[in-house]
């Protein structure tokens, strides 16, 4: 079944300007109410000028009509008509000048009309008697005027007063005012944008610094935040300071802890394994107890490794891989000197991971280490970064046989002829798990041997 338009719409919307910032968001939205306020207040305004200008067109034009009125006078036939001297505007004696005058009798016949008639007549409507009407055609006014006309005679006579005006005038004015109206109010908008800028600058600046100081603490350049901030975000930051002083310090008591368990322990199994080991001790006696002590050492050691791994932390901050990757190659140089391996650091300087630098140690230190038992001659570090970040070993050794996946579990080897304890791969798979990680085995394309990925959130 396709997707309704409005959820594919909204969809789109969805990722078009879900990942705008909080400014950009106020801005956009008070801009465009901005606008639409804008626009209406610029339409009624031009309206409201439109009907004043024409309610003044047509006073204007009634004005004239009476003063007509006023020099009108009743011919020898009866009729009624105006002397040119006594026309009340100028406009009306001159030809093409754009002002017409047209005096109708009851029959709709023109019986006067002003010097200044040179086209040819619109259509007029009579209006009642003492009424008047004033309509607009072919560029034109014309306002009629219905009147009863005695003059000498005892009974009056129907005539309709229509002067007639080119809109040119009138429409140059609208044209002007719009043009005024419309810049006056652009020039406002963008002032007031501008106006809103500034203060949705200034009104989100605590969260911009606020933004700047997690950063810093992400960085390590502080341990908190030290900022007095307005009163909606003080639970926020008193809170954040809670939880990476809770954390930290959680984090401490943990390491010693486990520290201090680790020294425990460490002197009676001292003592088991030099009775066992000792001369006297019957053999039989000895066997029995070898593996015991063993499993142990192995089980103390996979769970204070386990235990130790600080996980995904809140706010760590970032940790340079490569000269971390180096430290460990230096190291295991000298311990696999004798088999003269190459082991290649090309992980990139400037790399860095946010994650517990004594967790990188762990994973990198295992990784190489596991690559080095089994390699020829080489073995290559590397990592890519993006959503995730991902550290690769490889080597050229005979890489992982069927079933690989059950060396991540604790106590499970590769093969029981190379030293170890079978533990280091389950340290960091459950390092990895705990920061939301994964690690994926294969073969290495390079250099034909295994390799083995851990998928570190960044």
């Amino acid at each position: 079944m396709p997707p309704h338009p409005l959820t594919s719409l909204r969809d789109a919307l969805r990722a078009r300007f879900g990942s705008l910032s909080l400014s950009a968001r106020l801005l956009i939205a008070a801009s465009a109410v901005l606008v639409v306020f804008m626009l209406l207040t610029g339409a009624g305004l031009e309206q409201a000028f439109e009907r004043s200008a024409f309610q003044s067109q047509r006073a204007r034009l009634e004005g004239l009509v009476y003063a007509l009125l006023a020099a009108a006078d009743t011919t020898p036939r009866g009729s009624l008509s105006v002397a040119t001297a006594a026309l009340p505007d100028s406009r009306l004696t001159h030809v093409d000048s754009g002002l017409e005058a047209v005096i109708f009798d009851a029959r709709g016949v023109a019986i006067w009309h002003s010097p200044s008639l040179s086209d040819p007549l619109p259509a007029v409507t009579a209006p009642p008697v003492g009424t008047s009407m004033l309509t607009q055609a072919d560029g034109r006014f014309v306002f009629a005027y219905g009147v009863n006309w005695y003059g000498n005679r005892k009974k009056a006579r129907r005539f309709t007063l229509a002067l007639i005006e080119d809109q040119t005038d009138y429409l140059a004015q609208l044209a002007t005012y719009r043009q005024s109206l419309w810049v006056a109010l652009g020039a406002a908008s963008a002032v007031l944008v501008l106006l809103q800028m500034f203060l949705l600058r200034w009104s989100l600046s605590p969260l911009r610094h606020l933004a700047v100081e997690v950063r810093q603490i992400e960085s390590g350049k502080r341990d908190h935040i030290e900022r007095v901030y307005p009163a909606e975000l003080l639970p926020l930051t008193q809170n954040l300071n809670t939880m990476i002083s809770t954390e930290r310090s959680q984090l401490v008591r943990y390491r010693n802890a486990l520290g201090d368990l680790a020294h425990s322990l460490k002197t009676p199994l001292a003592v088991l394994r030099g009775v066992a080991e000792a001369s006297t001790t019957p053999h039989e006696f000895r066997e029995q107890i070898e593996d015991p002590i063993a499993r142990m050492e192995h089980i103390a050691g996979y769970q204070l490794h386990r235990a130790a791994a600080a996980g995904r932390r809140a706010l760590s901050e970032r940790v340079a891989l490569a000269p971390l990757a180096g430290k460990v190659l230096e190291a295991l140089t000298k311990v696999y000197a004798d088999r003269g391996l190459e082991l290649r650091n090309a992980i990139d300087p400037e790399l860095r991971l946010r994650a517990d630098e004594g967790d990188l140690y762990e994973i990198v230190g295992n990784l190489a280490d596991n690559a080095c038992k089994w390699a020829r001659h080489t073995v290559i570090l590397s990592a890519t970064a993006g959503t995730q970040a991902i550290i690769t070993a490889e080597d050229d050794g005979p890489g992982f046989p069927d079933g690989a996946e059950k060396l991540l579990e604790r106590g499970v080897r590769a093969d029981t002829h190379v030293s170890g304890q079978g533990i280091g791969l389950a340290t960091i798979h459950d390092i990895v798990q705990l920061s939301g990680g994964q690690i994926k085995i294969g073969r290495s394309d390079t250099l034909g041997g295994a390799r083995i990925s851990v998928h570190w959130p960044n």
